[in-house]
């Protein structure tokens, strides 16, 4: 599976190098280090395209958001069996309106997802070839020969080996002509420029999610809330395994020309979206009054558990109120509870009436289904014995002297037959002779 990612990602690369190194005449080690960033430029102008596809589907669901609430809200109280295929169909009638594909934000992950995975393969198995930095020969990565993989190894950026990294062993370092104070001043920048770039880039990406939050859904706010706790981590993780892993040199640039990419791309096309497909109006309303509601409830969920634990704190300073601040308690949450489910539950209802009335059809739809099969298999049935009546006439009449045939010496009214096979009742009456006498 990896070498399929891995051969368009190299040949991408060698390209890169052929261009730079034998048609302009650069140095060897700087043309692969310029072909290491002509690779990034390459493959995410390639993917550009898809990542803007995912932003403006993202961005028109977002705007249709107050539609589609409106819409269920005038389909959530039917209990018909139809209500269902009715609110399917209109939903795809407003995509359509407004040129939305519900694939649209999916497909383009999908495909950025290979391509990132074949880039780092090959910039990872370059760096650190299976068969030893000290080998004579190297194993083919892709389009990239034994010689290229020993070119690149070979490449210096600054002195810097480009497979070099500071958790290395000294004597290792030795053998590629440097040592660890000399690898860790050189990619100790660009790890921080990477982390840099990472959280720049999460933090803008948290603030559009934010004003864009869904705050009805509760799903939408707990992973909101994970976003700004990755945001807090994710930015280590480029330091602490570039410092202490085994991240070559090359590895860094990438992380630094990568992310620094990632951030660029991340402002831009949302400022382009922004004056291509602005929020609207209707969803900044529809947005407030969702939050606004949805604030108050969490409120109100507030109040009531700081009560329960104000009780539980009066329980160890007043033992004789255990029972009936136990009770409080209890009353507390069922009170709020019942809120609760008095909000939804017409709703509720109305949905499991809906549910039994679907369930209902497709029974009868199966019962007719079943009933039109054994309709058509009965007609073929006669059909095939219209089709063919002399058949069965020639083997009933075939049957009838068969049966006559075998019965017939038994007959007890039939005489007996002679030896010349005639019988005495066969013989004529009286002739003339008899009649001349």
């Amino acid at each position: 599976m990896l070498e399929a990612l891995i051969y368009p990602v190299s040949g991408v690369m060698k390209l890169w190098h052929i261009a730079l190194h034998s048609w302009i005449g650069l140095d060897d080690s700087l043309a692969w280090l310029l072909s290491l960033f002509g690779l990034i430029v390459t493959v995410r102008l390639i993917i550009l395209p898809f990542a803007w596809t995912q932003y403006r589907s993202n961005r028109i669901f977002i705007n249709m958001r107050p539609k589609l609430r409106r819409l269920t809200e005038e389909y959530e109280l039917r209990t018909d069996a139809e209500a269902e295929d009715e609110l399917n169909a209109r939903r795809k009638e407003l995509y359509k309106e407004h040129r939305y594909s519900p694939a649209g934000g999916c497909v383009p992950a999908l495909i950025q997802l290979p391509v990132f995975i074949g880039l780092y393969q090959v910039l990872l198995q370059m760096a650190r070839p299976s068969d030893g930095l000290d080998s004579v020969r190297h194993r083919p990565i892709g389009f990239l020969t034994s010689d290229d993989v020993e070119a690149f190894l070979h490449g210096r950026i600054n002195g810097v080996p480009m497979p070099a990294y500071p958790a290395m062993s000294t004597e290792q370092l030795a053998a590629l002509d440097t040592n660890r104070e000399t690898v860790f001043d050189f990619v100790l920048p660009f790890l921080i420029a990477a982390a840099v770039f990472t959280s720049i880039n999460m933090l803008v990406s948290i603030y559009r999610s934010q004003i864009t939050l869904d705050h009805e859904s509760a799903a939408a706010r707990r992973i909101q809330k994970t976003m700004i706790v990755i945001a807090v981590v994710v930015p280590i993780f480029p330091l602490s395994f570039g410092l202490t892993g085994p991240a070559p040199a090359a590895i860094a640039l990438y992380w630094f020309a990568g992310n620094l990419w990632t951030m660029c791309q991340t402002i831009i096309l949302n400022l382009v979206l922004d004056r291509r497909h602005p929020l609207t109006e209707e969803f900044a309303e529809f947005r407030n009054e969702s939050r606004n509601r949805v604030r108050e409830q969490l409120r109100r969920d507030r109040a009531v558990r700081r009560s329960i634990r104000r009780r539980r704190l009066l329980m160890l300073v007043m033992p004789h109120r255990i029972g009936s601040l136990h009770r409080m308690n209890a009353d507390a949450r069922a009170e709020r509870k019942a809120e609760i489910d008095a909000l939804t539950a017409d709703k509720r209802e109305a949905k499991e009436r809906r549910r039994a009335a679907v369930r209902e059809r497709d029974r009868e739809k199966i019962r007719r289904k079943r009933e039109e099969k054994a309709r058509k298999k009965k007609l073929r049935a006669g059909g095939e014995k219209a089709a063919d009546p002399a058949r069965d006439d020639s083997q009933e009449n075939d049957s009838n002297a068969t049966d006559g045939a075998t019965t017939a010496p038994e007959d007890p009214a039939d005489p007996p037959v002679d030896g010349t096979g005639d019988s005495g009742d066969d013989r004529a009456p009286d002739g003339p002779s008899d009649q001349m006498e």
